[in-house]
């Protein structure tokens, strides 16, 4: 392995003391100073070559890496540094990123002390999930002048796994938290005491429902006893993932399934802490994962490790299988949120009767995601008259997602319109908002 890589700084000076023997031809005084600077230089290169490689390990780095990495998140590596020589290095950090990273120039130049240890910190932010390989981490160590550098090579491939979101989960539980006060305006609409949440058995009062007598403790007790509910709390709360080719587009380096499959783990985590019932369901043409509704500790774990993964071709989604096997799947009245994308009307009237027929039995909530691009081109200044063009194709989609979203709304089916990097919050609010209204 190559171990002694010269500077710009190395010949340059060459070429100086090269310029002096020049000058020294014609002018014979200079002949002098040429060999006193090319002395001066090789007395250097020579005493930078003897200290840097009369240890065999003057350098020492380890990486350290967290057990996963959380997509889409700022994510932090450290590098920890052991100078064993006995007088200050430059350093020149080159650690061999993953490839998902697509980056060719990452660098990072610092300083260490003598015998001293330093940690140095940067971040990396993955767009998508899976394992991430990295390679090996380079230092090269250079001295005084910085003629020369010697190449210290830590070859101990590491891998992690990005999983998704996972690092804001405490933030949104927070958010969650402060949400406790009634928005002006919203009423409750469900009825508390009709679940099929049993409390306990009672001797009968005035105003119980005689629906609800106990007929084998009536026996018993030869008096009337009645059975109490109470409110249920522990709803169900689906998350389905459309994972067909609709998902596919990108924005900001991550595509709308990661969006949804981030925001899926936030609202299932939130879910379970409010005492409901988080499930999941990722679907294209057939089921891919189906985890039946829980609020057991592990339930969110076993969440994770179903959308981490979750891979797809982004097929046609077929919905007619979705709503056919749902009467099996979820009998209980859940809330339903589907993580999907329409871009025309026509696409949406496709899947639209599978939709209805869902949202008759279930509280549905759709999902659909701002072409942040398509309001971009919208807003702009139009310059020429192809901008006009432009802009007017730009306003018909733009328009095209109003009408959608009154279609959905026409039919009984809520819905959050939303960009992609403010699907977290604003899915969170909407959800709060249901559970506010208690129409689940």
């Amino acid at each position: 392995m190559k171990l002694l890589y010269l500077n710009t700084r190395f010949y340059l000076a060459l070429l100086v003391v090269m310029l002096a023997f020049i000058v020294g031809f014609f002018v014979p005084f200079f002949y002098y100073v040429a060999l006193l600077l090319l002395l001066v230089f090789v007395g250097l290169v020579g005493t930078e070559l003897f200290m840097l490689f009369h240890l065999k390990k003057g350098i020492d780095v380890e990486r350290i890496l967290p057990e996963r990495f959380s997509n889409g998140d700022a994510n932090e590596v450290v590098l920890t540094i052991q100078n064993h020589y006995a007088f200050s290095c430059h350093l020149n950090i080159i650690d061999e990123l993953p490839f998902q990273f697509q980056e060719r120039s990452f660098a990072i130049k610092d300083t260490i002390d003598r015998y001293s240890k330093k940690q140095i910190l940067y971040n990396v932010t993955p767009k998508q999930r899976g394992v991430y390989e990295f390679g090996a981490a380079n230092v090269y160590v250079s001295i005084f002048t910085k003629f020369i550098n010697k190449r210290y090579k830590f070859t101990v491939n590491q891998n992690v796994a990005v999983y998704p979101s996972f690092l804001n989960l405490r933030k949104y539980e927070l958010l969650a938290s402060k949400t406790a006060l009634l928005p002006n305006g919203v009423k409750r609409t469900r009825k508390i005491g009709q679940s099929a949440e049993f409390e306990q058995i009672k001797d009968y009062v005035l105003g119980d429902d005689l629906r609800h007598v106990n007929w084998k403790a009536t026996a018993k007790k030869q008096h009337i006893m009645v059975n109490h509910y109470q409110e249920e709390k522990a709803q169900n709360v689906y998350l389905l993932i459309d994972k067909g080719r609709t998902m596919k587009m990108p924005f900001n380096g991550m595509s709308l399934l990661d969006y949804a499959i981030n925001a899926a783990l936030m609202l299932a985590n939130i879910s379970v802490k409010k005492q409901d019932k988080a499930g999941i369901w990722i679907f294209e043409k057939k089921t891919d994962v189906f985890i039946k509704a829980d609020n057991k500790p592990l339930q969110v774990r076993r969440i994770i490790d179903a959308l981490y993964n979750c891979s797809t071709d982004y097929k046609e989604s077929n919905y007619e299988y979705i709503l056919s096997n749902s009467l099996k799947k979820i009998q209980k009245r859940s809330l339903l949120i589907l993580f999907t994308n329409f871009e025309t009307v026509d696409a949406l009237k496709r899947q639209l009767p599978y939709l209805r027929a869902l949202a008759k039995k279930h509280v549905v909530l759709t999902i659909i995601f701002e072409n942040t691009l398509l309001d971009n081109i919208y807003s702009r200044k139009i310059k020429s008259t192809k901008d006009i063009y432009i802009q007017t194709i730009a306003s018909k989609f733009v328009h095209e997602k109003q009408l959608i979203l009154q279609e959905l709304q026409l039919h009984g089916i809520k819905t959050v319109y939303t960009k992609p990097a403010d699907l977290s919050v604003n899915l969170l609010n909407k959800y709060l908002e249901i559970k506010q209204q208690e129409i689940i």
